[in-house]
């Protein structure tokens, strides 16, 4: 009986040795595909600091500069949507007139000073290009839409009118927000958080065509000028390209640029704050008629009336066409930069708000922890 029991532990033994190799591979295995995550992603380094050293030449015109296009046609549509058909497209008797001049280009834009870019950001972008949409018009009868958006655009802002740089530096910023607009336009695996249902669904979203970049100004009236500037550059480079749905005459021509700011209730209301204009009213105009758009997110428990109040303000309600309302999908909407660099200071293993290419990057380049247990490890 003793030999059958020594027999009996050394088998055991034997599979929990075996277990435990298992899983240091499947871990090892995990630990080089994050790597190689890592390695496809570009250093940003020199693009940041020649940016930054425009900047100290006092280059004070309002400025995008673009980093990494995901479609080598950006901003050109690769696909096109019911939508875009018809503003391409005018009718006469005889039907509709194909291959009419490009009259407008709809970009979606994400600036945030990103740190760290999280799943909610890729979910505005996402809730641009697939959600039907409507005007907070006053009467709210309106129907909504989907917006048609024909590109993207990660924005990292290098100056923000409320806060100071603290945290991650722009290079690792910018490193960040590839891996998220990689997530958001190359990554087609089933994942939870994507609202999209479907492979063609993405596709007629146009969320593939995107570009990520940086901005040199705080303020939304002077981002969307810079925005509409650099779209119209981009167009007239890529023009008449083979993958670009527009007609070659066309492309001599730039067209009109209607720039959607995604945002959050917060942001809405610090954009409609004279605090931060010379002035108000006319600089205010000036972002609508220059194409501004805004799409914008209300704040959880934010009660209705409120809302109502806010846009029945003599000074906003005027614009209220131009400003839709998007509703993020509850498994993202309680995301916040603020609370992952809180959760992974207390806990890198529960932060489950964020890419994992993300993750792995914030965990090996010791971001966001807690300097009193940095001193200690």
């Amino acid at each position: 009986m003793a030999e059958v029991a020594e027999r009996q532990q050394a088998r055991n033994k034997t599979r929990a040795n075996n277990s435990t190799e298992d899983k240091t591979k499947e871990q090892q295995t995990e630990i080089d595909l994050m790597s190689t995550m890592q390695c496809d992603t570009p250093i940003y380094d020199d693009f940041v600091a020649d940016f930054l050293q425009r900047l100290v030449h006092k280059d004070e015109r309002p400025t995008v500069r673009i980093s990494r296009k995901f479609c080598s046609s950006w901003p050109i549509p690769q696909q096109t949507g019911p939508g875009r058909e018809e503003r391409e497209q005018s009718n006469d008797d005889n039907g509709p007139v194909p291959k009419k001049p490009v009259k407008e280009i709809r970009v979606g834009v994400m600036d945030s000073s990103f740190n760290p870019p999280h799943y909610c950001h890729g979910a505005y972008m996402e809730c641009l290009g697939i959600m039907e949409l409507a005007p907070a018009t006053a009467a709210g009868h309106r129907e909504a839409r989907v917006l048609d958006i024909d590109a993207y655009l990660m924005l990292l802002s290098s100056t923000n009118a409320d806060k100071k740089l603290s945290g991650a530096s722009l290079e690792q910023r910018m490193r960040m927000v590839d891996m998220l607009a990689t997530t958001v336009a190359q990554d087609t695996s089933a994942d939870t958080w994507h609202l999209w249902k479907s492979r063609e669904q993405f596709d007629r979203s146009n969320l593939h065509n995107m570009a990520i970049g940086m901005v040199n100004t705080p303020r939304f009236v002077d981002k969307c000028v810079a925005v509409a500037d650099i779209v119209r550059q981009e167009w007239l480079r890529g023009g008449s390209g083979s993958d670009a749905d527009t007609d070659t005459d066309s492309a001599t021509e730039a067209p009109r640029v209607l720039s959607y700011f995604a945002m959050g209730w917060d942001t809405l209301i610090r954009f409609f704050d004279r605090k931060y204009y010379v002035d108000y009213e006319t600089e205010i105009r000036s972002f609508f008629d220059n194409g501004g758009r805004i799409a914008y997110s209300r704040r959880t428990g934010f009660p209705d009336v409120d809302v109502d109040a806010f846009f029945a303000r003599e000074d906003i309600a005027g614009y209220l066409q131009y400003v839709f309302e998007l509703t993020l999908p509850k498994r993202v909407k309680h995301i916040s930069s603020t609370e992952v660099r809180l959760a992974v200071r207390d806990s890198t293993q529960s932060v489950r708000d964020i890419p994992p290419r993300i993750l792995e990057f914030v965990n090996n380049s010791r971001l966001y922890r807690d300097p009193t247990k940095e001193s200690t490890e």
